[in-house]
């Protein structure tokens, strides 16, 4: 029995010492007063008192201690940022069973840069990658800034062939007393190395020699890692090879030589698209294409594809042949078939054709002479017309992303003509500017600008095939108006299309959730032959869905100009650029 109250008694005690314990551990409210941003941040995250204030655990007495300490812990956090002699003023009080400590932080005078011994030693003294300096005199010393001017020099030295750069002496002196650091980094470069030979492995269905055209360097050159990468973005852009590993082999260097070995596995020969999809313009719509991807050694390529919707049936063939620098210049062959019909226009025209497309500074250019052979029948007018068409076209897309873009532009100038005396029934000369402009706005807004000019010079209108006349209205045009039925008209009424257009659209998109959004438009524009005849308006609303096949769009444009019922659905999918 007494051993039993022996035991019950201890119980009890231990109890009310932790009731006790638990009574004297109360919540903690901490607040710092005269800093702000990265620099409270830094205060908070060295505040011992902060990171246990929600310990169960702390006593009185414990609390009282973690106080003491906090006035060296804002010291030590400030020093990052260059400042060594703030002023602090600390309280803590007991206000209903919850500690408030407060912690006036006055920063004082920062620590500047006062001498600055900077020196770049070795063969790449004078390169420069090395010039810029980390801090420079008067400059608030941040350690940060200086850890990363170390950090930045030997990753550019990695990265630039300097393989064997050293820093021979760094450190800091900081005189707290004087707000002065006097701040020493030392760095030797070493030599840089250079590119060897470029070897290509586990394939034999290219020519070595015609791979060597992707590399874009020469032996010799100053190795860099920009360089590398090139090379293995322009092998995967070139669609050859399904698997590409380009490795710098630096111990086996001679010299100061790198080889460089680039392990590819050839991707399939042939391959195959199919694809489907819907809009108002051209109704149910669909595609088969091939593409046989290496023709031989030399790398020529083929591709065929067939398109077919409510409006429209199109076969396309092309024959490319790579040029010195296979990923930008190529020569192409090509030859299709086409027949239209909408309620404005039935063509039928065949077409072959080569084009030179090469890189232009930021553009594409491509330069072309083209055969065309098109029936056409346009209200009234009829004919049937041989055309041979020089011409030129330069084009540049800029995109964070061309499927969904946030800030991104396209632009595209196309010009070609036609004479009598050069084998062709019309002599006429046209131009078309066409651009869209994207720019997003905070996070889930996007402005778009879309426009189009074009003018054709051409004596015998009714002679101008179909295809070569401006028609405006549809879901890329003037929305709230069928496709193709805006432009002059004959004396029945009926759209027989214009020597010249110009369009112009502004829209606002903004997301609503994940996957959803909403717009508004307004479209104007017209297809006309001379500037007297009115422009069209239209305006409207529309439904955004980031489906997994690409954006669609379902439009509510209204026409300003018709009477009766005036709006209409326009259905698009694709992207944006």
């Amino acid at each position: 029995m007494k051993k039993n109250i022996r035991l019950m008694t201890l119980c009890l005690f231990i109890l009310l010492v932790l009731i006790k314990g638990s009574g004297a551990a109360s919540r903690i409210q901490v607040t710092v007063d005269g800093v702000e941003g990265d620099v409270k941040q830094n205060v908070l995250s060295f505040l011992e008192i902060e990171q246990q204030k929600d310990f169960e655990g702390l006593s009185d007495y414990f609390i009282h201690e973690l106080h003491e300490k906090a006035p060296d812990e804002i010291r030590s956090a400030l020093q990052p940022f260059g400042y060594y002699n703030p002023h602090i003023k600390s309280s803590l009080e007991l206000v209903e069973g919850t500690w408030h400590a407060t912690y006036g932080i006055d920063k004082g005078e920062p620590v500047v840069v006062r001498e600055f011994d900077f020196r770049i030693t070795g063969e790449g003294t004078d390169d420069t990658i090395f010039k810029k300096s980390p801090l420079k005199k008067g400059d608030i010393f941040r350690h940060e800034a200086y850890e990363d001017g170390k950090q930045r020099l030997q990753q550019a030295a990695l990265v630039n062939g300097y393989f064997n750069a050293v820093l021979t002496g760094h450190g800091v002196r900081v005189y707290p007393d004087e707000n002065a650091a006097d701040v020493m980094i030392h760095f030797d470069t070493g030599p840089r190395y250079l590119f060897g030979d470029v070897i290509f492995t586990h394939q034999d269905i290219l020519r070595p020699e015609f791979l060597q055209r992707f590399v874009p360097f020469r032996k010799g050159s100053p190795y860099s890692t920009a360089s590398i990468f090139q090379l293995r973005n322009s092998l995967r852009a070139s669609g050859y090879f399904s698997e590409i590993e380009v490795q710098a082999l630096n111990n086996e260097a001679e010299g100061r030589e790198i080889p460089v070995k680039v392990t590819l596995v050839p991707a399939k020969r042939n391959r195959y698209s199919f694809g489907v999809g819907y809009g108002t313009d051209t109704g149910v719509r669909g595609s088969v294409g091939w593409e046989d991807r290496y023709i031989n050694r030399q790398g020529h390529k083929m591709n065929a594809e067939l398109r077919l919707s409510e409006i429209e049936e199109n076969l396309a063939t092309r024959y490319i042949i790579p040029l010195k620098k296979p990923e930008t210049e190529h020569l192409d062959f090509t030859a299709g078939w086409a027949r239209h019909h909408s309620l404005t226009v039935d063509r039928e025209s065949v077409l072959a054709g080569a084009g030179l497309n090469h890189a232009w500074k930021s553009w594409t250019r491509t330069v072309y002479l083209n055969f065309q052979h098109e029936n056409f029948d346009v209200a009234d007018q009829s004919g049937r017309t041989f055309l041979l068409l020089p011409g030129f076209t330069l084009t540049r897309v800029v995109a964070d992303n061309r499927i969904y873009t946030t800030r991104g532009s396209r632009i595209v100038l196309d010009v070609k003509g036609a004479h009598t005396a050069l084998l062709s029934d019309v002599s006429l000369l046209q131009a078309v500017v066409q651009g869209k402009l994207i720019y997003g706005i905070g996070d889930s807004g996007r402005s778009i600008f879309r426009g189009k000019a074009g003018s054709t010079a051409v004596k015998g209108f009714g002679d101008l095939p179909a295809s070569l006349r401006f028609f405006a209205g549809g879901d890329q045009s003037v929305r709230g108006y069928a496709y193709n039925t805006l432009g002059p008209v004959n004396d029945d009424g009926d759209v027989i299309g214009g020597r010249h257009i110009l369009e112009g659209s502004a829209e606002y998109e903004q997301k609503i959730t994940g996957t959803w959004g909403a717009a508004v438009f307004y479209d104007i524009g017209n297809a006309f032959n001379t500037l007297t005849e009115p422009f069209k308006q239209g305006t409207g609303v529309g439904v955004r869905w980031h489906s997994p096949v690409g954006l669609v769009r379902l439009d509510f444009a209204h026409a300003l100009e018709k009477t009766g019922t005036s709006w209409r659905i326009h259905i698009s999918i694709g992207p944006d650029l």
